[in-house]
């Protein structure tokens, strides 16, 4: 059988057709390649040869008003690999880093905790796919330097800071501490760092580091970085030399009269510069995550309690300025218990004084008294000083913590009765301190304040923080007499024995009981103990507060005794002089 041959001009046209073909193939994957899938090779590539390294400021600084550093900014490191460089066997490594590390983290101690950080370190080391991966955060100095020794190819470092603390933990409820956000950046908590936060944060930028093919960065083509700013410094209110010296001392009293909580503030009644503010159990900012979260809080600003004894001061201010009773009134229904809505109020230690003065209830803390001189007042005007002495709303200090603690809206005889002696009512510290500290600076009341300026490190320019005055709550004359009823009630109370020998000082105790449940622990107290020296020209005002002290319920016999060991301290670090014969 003869086959006739295919024709050369089909086989030519068959040819140019599949190449024809070809080239349109070509051209599509071309296509595909270079404009629908260009984004996505450029990044495989970009990540090849390129890594992102952010670029960040210094956080700002936080200094005390007499110029030491409370915060401060410590070079660390990061530790990375890139384990497809790695010449040596990754379990070696890994061994080698285990022993370099553990002398720089206190905490691994334990062979179970060193095997732990080895067999991590053996994982990330040994992953085939991994470019880059971190072993090691917040490295110090000492500890690069041990890993660099062991020229481990494969290995490099990233700078970055973190807080340090040079005072320790002293002021940690006032400073706060930084910690992450949800995206793994810087973030101030509580204190000062949580509520100026935006004035501390520095600014950050993202550079991109060029690489070779084994990993190494290419320093010749970095782009130069641009400037970065850096975060403000903030210089605080409180000073070194008394803060530390309130801290210690109220430790040593917490342990002394075995409370399980203190707080102690001082402040400047004309400015309302805190001048120190402490709180104990306390923690240590630089490892706050050691700690009780519940220790983070101030207690000045979020431990609400009902004041007690020391609340009658300002019962007291508001009959006087309203001219309901003057200081020698005498009290007509102070000769027993009153019955008030079904209730019975009795005076502390069961003793009553028919016809007492204000001047002498006020000594005595005598609860009849000031039910007395409440119903005097009236209710609306009472309760209009108890808003005039800023009780129940925001001190407006600068601290992240700062809040209210709301009145009631309804207020029933029961409820004037006994917010008159400070109980069923709810304030925090340093509403006290501010409300007392206006009787201190004639009538005057003046805005808490922790800061005392802020400096751009950019120009070097700094801005003060002026003192605000909030209101006149009482008239002077008003301020000055509580102010000697005051010192009567110190020289003659119930604290007198522990009073100063050299100064005098307007004081007054507290002694609250502690609500649980709808009714009060019958066990327990919440002593106080707040006061501003000298009289004539208050360089001071101090709370100090003392949580279920076991030695004695009695703020006579703890919290004043305290107050006025303090107080010794405070006459000599303000250059205060005597004023007694």
């Amino acid at each position: 059988m003869h086959t006739e041959p295919v024709p050369s001009h089909r086989r030519t046209r068959v040819i140019f057709l599949l190449l024809d073909l070809a080239f349109v193939f070509i051209i599509a994957r071309l296509f595909y390649w270079q404009v629908l899938n260009r984004d996505q090779l450029e990044a495989q590539a970009e990540q090849q040869y390129t890594r992102i390294v952010p670029t960040i400021g210094h956080r700002g600084k936080i200094y005390t008003s007499d110029g030491y550093l409370l915060v401060d900014n410590q070079k660390v490191y990061r530790l990375f690999a890139t384990p497809q460089t790695l010449q040596e066997n990754p379990n070696l490594i890994a061994q080698s880093l285990t022993s370099v590390l553990a002398q720089g983290d206190p905490t691994a101690t334990t062979p179970a905790q060193l095997k732990e950080i080895q067999q991590g370190l053996q994982t990330k080391l040994s992953d085939p796919h991994l470019k880059w991966v971190a072993l090691k955060n917040q490295v110090d100095e000492n500890t690069k330097k041990n890993i660099e020794a062991l020229n481990i190819h494969g290995l490099g470092f990233d700078e970055f800071e973190t807080r340090e603390y040079p005072e320790a933990s002293m002021a940690a409820h006032v400073v706060g501490f930084v910690g992450k956000d949800k995206d793994g950046n810087d973030q101030g908590y509580f204190g000062i760092e949580g509520a100026l936060d935006r004035e501390l944060r520095a600014h950050s930028q993202e550079q991109t580091i060029l690489k070779d093919a084994l990993g190494f960065h290419l320093l010749f083509d970095q782009q130069p970085s641009t400037d970065v700013t850096n975060g403000r410094d903030v210089v605080l209110t409180i000073r070194r030399d008394i803060q530390y010296m309130l801290e210690t001392m109220l430790q040593d009293g917490l342990q002394k009269y075995e409370a399980s909580e203190g707080e102690a503030i001082v402040m400047d009644p004309k400015t309302g510069r805190i001048l120190a503010m402490a709180a104990t159990p306390s923690y240590d900012p630089a490892h706050f995550q050691n700690y009780d979260p519940s220790l983070y809080k101030n207690p000045a600003l979020t431990d609400t309690y009902e004041p007690g004894s020391i609340f009658k001061i300002l019962t007291v201010a508001a009959g006087i300025d309203t001219g309901a009773v003057k200081e020698d009134t005498q009290c007509t229904q102070c000769d027993g218990p009153r019955q008030i809505a079904g209730y019975t109020i009795k005076t502390w230690n069961e003793q009553y004084h028919p016809n007492i003065t204000v001047t002498d209830a006020l000594a005595k803390s005598d609860n009849v008294a000031m039910i007395f001189v409440s119903e005097l007042i009236g209710r609306d005007r009472f309760v209009d000083y108890i808003h005039r002495f800023g009780i129940g709303e925001p001190t407006h200090v600068e601290l992240q913590e700062d809040t209210g603690t709301p009145l009631r809206k309804d207020w029933k005889p029961i409820d004037l009765a006994t917010t008159s002696f400070g109980q069923g009512i709810v304030t925090n510290g340093l509403q006290m301190v501010r409300a007392v500290g206006a009787i201190a600076n004639g009538g005057v009341m003046m805005r808490p304040t922790i800061i005392s300026k802020v400096i751009d490190p950019a120009t070097g320019t700094s801005v003060p923080v002026d003192p605000i005055v909030e209101r006149q709550v009482v008239s002077p004359q008003t301020a000055q007499t509580v102010t000697d009823m005051m010192v009567h009630s110190a020289e003659t109370g119930e604290s007198k024995w522990a009073v100063s020998k050299t100064h005098f000082a307007a004081t007054k105790t507290g002694t609250a009981q502690v609500p649980i449940a709808g009714h009060y622990d019958p066990t327990k107290t919440i002593a106080s103990f707040i006061g501003f020296a000298p009289p004539a020209d208050p360089k001071f005002v101090m709370l100090i507060k003392l949580r279920d002290p076991q030695k004695s319920p009695w703020a006579a016999e703890t919290a004043a005794p305290l107050w006025y060991a303090i107080a010794e301290k405070l006459y000599i670090l303000l250059n205060v002089p005597a004023d007694k014969n």
